[in-house]
C-alpha cells in the first residue's frame, strides 16, 4: 500500500480533544468487537508510577503513565487486522466508523501495542500482536502465530507513555465519572446489551463498574425519551430524538450534546437556551437530604451522523444558520432539544424564573424605584440565575434606551406622515400612545433624581452629627456635597453637583466657581459664587449689571469658636467688596467681570451652625433673626448686599420641605 504521513496526521488532529478521546476511542472499538455478546466486559487498567510519599510522609498515588484497554471481543482477525491497517478505512462504515480514530492514541501517548487472540477462517485459535508505527506504516513488528491452551478471544490494547501536555486526571474516581459521562451516549441504545466496563488500578486497589452510575436510583438516570422532528429550509424533514438525563454529583455545567455514530462531537451550555440552568439544580429526597445534579441532553440520529466530521469533533453544517443555503443549523437542533428540556423541568424553571423575579423586585423596591414602570418590560428570562446588581442595572437601562427610542421612531413617523385628512380621533389615539411613552420614560429620570435627591438629604442630615471619635465632621464634607471644591461649572456636570439643597434657582446659574481664586493675583477665593447671566462674564454682548451674582460660605458643622478674622459675614462681603471693585476675572482669565457697585444686587449666605459667636456677628452686622430661630436675615446697604444665615438644620429641613411633595408620591417618606 502507499505509504502515509502517520505523525503528521496525529499532529493535525484538532485540539478540542482531550486524554478520554483515546481512550474512549478504545473502549468504542472493544464495544464493537464485542458486539452482542451477553457476557462481554471491557477493562480499563490504569498503571503508575511507584508510589511515593509527601512531605509529611503521607503515602501518595503515583502518576499514570499508561493505560490498558482489555476486551474480550472477536479480536484482530483478518478484516479487523486489514481495517486497522487502512487510513480512512470503511470497513465498519455501517457502524460510523471512519478509519480515523485510532490516530488519536499517538496524540497523547507515545507508544501504542496490540496483543490480540482471534479465531481464523478454519476456526483455530491464533494470536496476533503489533505496535502502531510512527513514520509511514501503521502496523509494524508484527507477529502472528498459532497458540494452543487458550480458548478465549479479545485483545489488549497497550496505551503507553503517557505524553506530558496531557494533563490526565489522577483520581480513579474523577476519571470515571468523566468517562461514563462521555461514554453515556453509548449506553442510549445499548444499556441492557451493554457489555461490563471496568476501570480499575493495575495493583487491584481500587475498581470503579460504569455500569453502576446508570439507572433508576443511581448517580445517572434517564429522564425522557422524545422524538425531536424539525423542518429544514426547503421543508424536508428531518427526524431525530434527544435523551435526556439527570447527572448526580457532576463537577460539568448542564449541556446539550450532539451525537453522531454513538459519539458525543459538540456540547453546548444547558444555559445559552434555559438560563435557569446555568448554576446546578438541587432535588430534595424523600429522607431531606439535598442533591445537586445537571442535565445531559443527547440528540441522536442518522442526519447527525451522515454529517460529522472524521474527526468526530464537528459537524458539516451550519453552526448558526446564518448561511442562507444552509437546511437546518446546529442552533436549529440545539434550541429545540432545548425546548424538550424545559417541558420535562418546568417546575424548576419556574421557581427560578421566579427568583430572578423577586430579586429584581427587591433591586427595585431597595435600590432602584425609578425602574418601577419598567419592571414588567424587562427580559427577566433570558437573565442568568447569578445575575449581578449592576447587570440588572444593565438590563434596565437597555429597556428604557429602547423605549426612548421606539418613543423617537414614532414622533418622526407621525411628523413625516401627517395627513390633514386623517380622522381627528385616529391622529389622536396616536398622539396620545406617543405622549404616553415619552412620558413614561420622562417620569423613570424623574423618579431617578428625586430618588437620587433623598439619599442627598440624608447624607447631608448625617453630617450634622459628630463621627464615631467624637470629631465634626469637616468643612470639605459638606462643601463637597453641594458643589465639588476646586471646580466650575465649565468642568462639572449637573448631575455631579447638589446646588438645590440650598437655592432650587441656584440650579439655573450661568455660571459657577467652587473655591475658585478671584483673580491670579489674589489668593483668597469665596466657598461658592454663582453667577446668573452668562453676560456677566462673557466677553462679547452688553453686561447685563443687574444680574445677581450669590456667594456662599461654609463652616463646619459643631464649631463654636471663631476669632473676629474669621466672621463669617466679613469674609464673605470682603468677596463681594472684590467682586463689586471689578477684581473677578472671566473664566479663561483674559479680562475682568464688569459689574456696577450700585445695581448689581449681591446675595451672601453663610452655612454655619447658630452658636452664640455666630448670634454675636449677626447682632453687629443689625442682621434679624427669623422666626424658627435657625438663621438671620438682613440687608447691607454698603455693599447692595442681601445677607442670609441659615444653620444646617435649616438647610436640610427647608430642602426636605420643598421636596416633601416628591417623596411623599414615591413612597420615601
Amino acid at each position: 500500500m502507499s505509504k502515509i504521513n502517520i505523525l503528521g496526521i496525529v499532529r493535525d488532529i484538532r485540539s478540542k480533544t482531550t486524554y478520554l478521546t483515546p481512550i474512549i476511542e478504545a473502549v468504542c472499538n472493544s464495544v464493537d468487537a464485542i458486539g452482542d455478546s451477553p457476557k462481554g466486559h471491557v477493562e480499563v487498567i490504569v498503571k503508575r508510577e511507584p508510589i511515593n510519599s509527601d512531605l509529611e510522609g503521607n503515602q501518595v498515588k503515583g502518576s499514570i503513565i499508561s493505560i490498558d484497554v482489555v476486551d474480550n471481543g472477536v479480536g484482530f482477525n483478518r478484516e479487523n487486522r486489514e481495517s486497522f491497517d487502512t487510513f480512512r478505512s470503511s470497513f465498519k462504515y455501517e457502524k460510523g466508523g471512519k478509519g480515523f480514530g485510532r490516530f488519536m492514541y499517538l496524540k497523547y501517548f507515545d507508544r501504542v501495542q496490540v496483543e490480540s487472540y482471534f479465531r481464523n477462517d478454519k476456526g483455530e485459535m491464533r494470536k496476533r500482536s503489533f505496535a502502531f508505527g510512527k513514520k509511514n506504516d501503521i502496523i509494524v513488528d508484527e507477529v502472528e502465530e498459532e497458540v494452543s491452551g487458550h480458548n478465549q478471544t479479545g485483545t489488549t490494547l497497550h496505551l503507553m507513555s503517557i505524553l506530558k501536555n496531557s494533563n490526565i486526571d489522577k483520581g480513579l474516581e474523577v476519571i470515571a465519572r468523566k468517562l461514563v459521562e462521555r461514554l453515556l451516549v453509548f449506553f442510549v441504545d445499548n444499556t441492557k446489551s451493554m457489555p461490563q466496563i471496568i476501570l480499575r488500578e493495575e495493583d487491584g486497589s481500587e475498581e470503579i463498574c460504569l455500569n453502576d452510575y446508570i439507572g433508576e436510583d443511581r448517580d445517572i438516570n434517564l429522564v425522557k425519551e422524545a422524538p425531536l422532528p424539525l423542518k429544514s429550509k426547503n421543508n424536508l424533514s428531518i427526524q431525530l430524538k434527544v435523551q435526556v438525563y439527570k447527572i448526580f454529583f457532576s463537577t460539568m455545567s448542564s449541556k446539550i450534546s450532539l451525537t453522531a455514530n454513538k459519539r458525543e462531537v459538540t456540547d453546548t451550555p444547558m444555559h445559552k437556551y434555559i438560563p435557569e440552568f446555568k448554576s446546578p439544580l438541587i432535588m430534595v429526597d424523600s429522607k431531606g437530604s439535598t442533591k445537586n445534579y445537571v442535565v445531559k441532553a443527547y440528540v441522536i440520529g442518522d442526519f447527525l451522523d451522515e454529517n460529522v466530521t472524521v474527526e468526530r469533533d464537528a459537524f458539516t453544517i451550519s453552526k448558526t444558520g446564518d448561511d442562507l443555503f444552509a437546511e437546518i443549523s446546529e442552533s436549529d437542533i440545539e434550541k429545540a432539544a432545548a425546548d424538550v428540556v424545559k417541558e420535562c423541568f418546568k417546575d424548576e424553571v419556574h421557581e427560578r424564573l421566579e427568583e430572578k423575579k423577586k430579586k429584581v423586585s427587591q433591586y427595585v423596591a431597595q435600590k432602584a424605584p425609578w425602574h418601577k414602570f419598567l419592571e414588567n418590560d424587562i427580559d427577566v428570562d433570558s437573565m442568568p440565575m447569578s445575575i449581578s446588581e449592576q447587570e440588572i442595572e444593565m438590563k434596565f437601562q437597555e429597556c428604557k434606551f429602547q423605549k426612548e427610542q421606539a418613543a423617537r421612531n414614532a414622533i418622526n413617523v407621525l411628523n413625516q406622515n401627517q395627513d390633514i385628512d386623517s380622522p381627528l380621533d385616529v391622529l389622536g389615539k396616536q398622539i396620545d400612545m406617543i405622549l404616553q411613552a415619552v412620558t413614561e420614560a420622562g417620569k423613570n429620570d424623574l423618579i431617578h433624581y428625586v430618588c437620587n435627591r433623598k439619599r442627598v438629604l440624608d447624607l447631608f442630615d448625617a453630617l450634622r452629627a459628630r463621627k464615631e471619635d467624637g470629631k465634626a465632621h469637616l468643612e470639605s464634607d459638606i462643601h463637597n456635597i453641594i458643589y465639588p471644591m476646586r471646580k466650575t461649572s465649565l468642568d462639572t456636570r449637573y448631575d455631579e453637583h447638589n446646588l438645590w439643597l440650598l437655592d432650587e434657582r441656584l440650579v439655573f446659574s450661568k455660571y459657577i466657581a467652587s473655591d475658585k481664586v478671584i483673580s491670579s493675583k489674589d489668593h483668597d477665593e469665596p466657598d461658592l459664587v454663582a453667577f446668573f447671566d452668562e453676560k456677566v462674564f462673557m466677553r462679547n454682548g452688553d453686561n447685563v449689571i443687574t444680574s445677581p451674582i450669590s456667594i456662599y460660605e461654609f463652616k463646619r458643622p459643631r464649631r463654636k469658636e471663631y476669632s473676629d478674622s474669621e466672621n463669617p459675614i466679613t469674609q464673605a462681603c470682603r468677596y463681594a467688596r472684590k467682586i463689586l471693585e471689578g477684581k473677578y476675572e472671566v473664566p479663561d482669565g483674559s479680562e475682568n467681570i464688569k459689574v456696577d457697585a450700585q445695581y448689581t444686587p449681591i446675595y451672601l449666605y453663610i452655612v454655619a451652625d447658630i452658636v452664640p459667636r455666630i448670634q454675636q456677628f449677626a447682632d453687629e452686622a443689625s442682621l434679624t433673626q427669623t422666626p424658627d430661630g435657625e438663621g438671620y436675615m438682613g440687608y447691607m446697604k454698603a455693599y447692595n448686599a442681601y445677607v442670609q444665615i441659615m444653620s444646617f438644620k435649616k438647610v436640610v429641613e427647608d430642602a426636605k420641605m420643598r421636596n416633601a411633595i416628591f417623596f411623599h408620591k414615591l413612597g420615601l417618606q
